[in-house]
C-alpha cells in the first residue's frame, strides 16, 4: 500500500490531470503537473489538507505549467522540472502557449532535476526516471513499488505525441520499453491525460509496447 494518498482534478485547456499527494504519516504534500485552474487545485488541496512541499512538473507544455506560478505564490514552494526542459517555463515558443493563442512564460524552476534523483515530501518520495521523447526532458515519477505519474510518456492503450518540437519518436518508444523496465506489472500508472492505466495490463496490450 502507498504511504501517500492521490487524488486528481482535470484542468487547463486540454484536460490535463493534475494530481494532489498527502504523505499518510505527516500531511505534506506535493502537485504533479498544475497545468490550470489554479482554484481547482487550491480546492482540492484544502480539502485534502494537504501541506504542500513539492510541485513537479512532468515536462514543459504549457498545457501541464499553466498555473505554475499562481500555484507558487498560493503555496510557498518551489517547483522541480527536468534539466533538458527547463528553459521551456521561460519561453512561450519552446513551452508551446504562443500556438495555444497566449504568449505565456514563468519564474524558473527551483530545482533541476536528472534521472534517478528522489523527489522527498514527508516520508514519501517519487523516483525520476528520464522518458525523453515527448519532450528531451519528460519524466515518469515512481514510488518504486506501487505507484507511477507517466506524464505524456504512456497512456492507457497509446503513448505521447513525438511531433511536437523536441520530439523524438524512436525515443519515446525506448523510453517506455527500456527506462520503465524497472516499473513492476502490479504498478498502478496515472498519466498525464486520461484513464488510469495498470504497467503490466499496458505491456501486454498497448501497441507501443509490443
Amino acid at each position: 500500500m502507498s504511504s501517500f494518498s492521490i487524488k486528481s482534478v482535470v484542468v487547463g485547456p486540454v484536460d490535463v490531470n493534475c494530481y494532489v499527494l498527502k504523505d499518510k504519516a505527516t500531511g505534506k504534500g506535493a502537485v504533479i503537473d498544475p497545468g490550470g485552474h489554479v482554484e481547482r487545485i487550491m480546492s482540492l488541496i484544502n480539502d485534502m489538507k494537504a501541506d504542500i512541499a513539492e510541485i513537479i512538473i512532468t515536462h514543459g507544455h504549457f498545457d501541464h505549467i499553466g498555473a505554475l506560478d499562481e500555484l507558487r505564490n498560493a503555496v510557498g514552494c518551489g517547483a522541480s522540472i527536468h534539466e533538458l526542459d527547463a528553459e521551456m517555463l521561460l519561453k512561450s515558443r519552446k513551452n508551446l502557449s504562443i500556438f495555444m493563442g497566449t504568449d505565456a512564460s514563468f519564474r524558473p524552476a527551483e530545482r533541476l532535476l536528472k534521472d534517478g534523483d528522489v523527489i522527498r515530501f514527508g516520508e514519501s518520495f517519487l523516483k525520476v526516471i528520464h522518458t525523453p521523447g515527448h519532450t528531451a526532458g519528460g519524466i515518469c515519477l515512481y514510488d518504486g513499488e506501487k505507484v507511477l505519474f507517466s506524464g505524456d510518456t504512456l497512456f492507457a492503450g497509446s503513448v505521447g505525441r513525438s511531433d511536437f518540437p523536441g520530439g523524438d519518436h524512436y525515443q519515446l518508444i525506448e523510453s517506455v520499453v527500456k527506462a520503465l523496465a524497472e516499473v513492476k506489472d502490479e504498478t498502478v500508472v496515472y498519466p498525464g491525460h486520461g484513464p488510469e492505466t495498470g504497467m503490466g495490463y499496458e505491456r501486454k496490450t498497448n501497441p507501443f509496447l509490443g
